[in-house]
């Protein structure tokens, strides 16, 4: 099993036992959290994978939600969330997915249709990588807003304070040195916080948690038009990237 540190585990336990989803009205998560009307509602999401060992963390907006998920509950002990997020995509007490593309249902069985979103994630990192890669491992996925939502309904009200609570530390835990932003809101939330300037393919090297990162700019992978590192970068840029993912490997 992949084995994390309790810094780590503490953070991600504090996402899924958000203080906001349980507070009174009036702050900016009442609209994404009252997409869930059951007490026993799905936690927050903070990421899924090995954050402390992958090389690559990919960041979008906010988690697509779904009633038939076998997928952590208010009600499920810490221990048993945290098996979940870093384990979702193998090694855990449970298979929670299948191939890396396949939800686990409530009833024992896996999804007949692949998570679109995690098929396109999947293929940047292959384009990154070189080669067939094991998400989870060679890969990480988060999020800028945590809770989880159709659409990204509530995203816009909540992704400064959600981002302001989490994101720096999220990236501080990660090992990786390529954060690849994807989509409008995740770009513009890593912008603001880690001070980028706007519009730029990648930026230059941030030190973030005693490492340097890249941050990398892409169309969100769900979105009609090029949204591939060779369509949307210079060719020395994909290189550049590919040789920063490769030395943290």
């Amino acid at each position: 099993m992949i084995k994390t540190m309790s810094g780590t585990n503490d953070l991600l336990v504090e996402i899924t036992r958000c203080m906001n989803f349980n507070s009174n009205e009036g702050n900016p998560c009442t609209k994404i959290v009252q997409v869930q009307t059951e007490d026993d509602y799905q936690v927050p999401e903070p990421w899924s994978g090995d954050l402390e060992n992958a090389p690559i963390l990919f960041l979008s907006s906010n988690p697509s939600i779904s009633s038939k998920e076998k997928y952590p509950r208010h009600s499920w002990p810490d221990d048993r969330i945290i098996d979940f997020f870093v384990h979702r995509f193998g090694g855990g007490i449970e298979n929670w997915t299948k191939n890396g593309r396949y939800i686990l249902y409530k009833d024992g069985t896996y999804s007949n249709i692949w998570v679109r979103y995690w098929g396109g994630v999947r293929r940047r990192a292959i384009e990154l990588l070189g080669s067939d890669v094991r998400p989870g491992i060679d890969y990480v996925m988060s999020e800028v807003v945590h809770c989880k939502s159709h659409d990204e309904i509530g995203v816009r009200d909540t992704v400064q304070e959600c981002s302001r609570r989490y994101l720096q530390r999220i990236v501080e835990q990660s090992c990786a040195r390529v954060i690849v932003c994807l989509g409008g809101f995740a770009s513009d939330a890593a912008c603001q916080i880690f001070n980028i300037p706007k519009g730029i393919n990648i930026s230059e090297p941030i030190e973030i948690g005693n490492r340097l990162r890249y941050f990398a700019f892409l169309p969100h992978p769900n979105a009609y038009k090029p949204r591939s590192f060779a369509k949307c970068l210079e060719g020395s840029e994909l290189e550049h990237l590919r040789s920063c993912v490769n030395s943290t490997r």
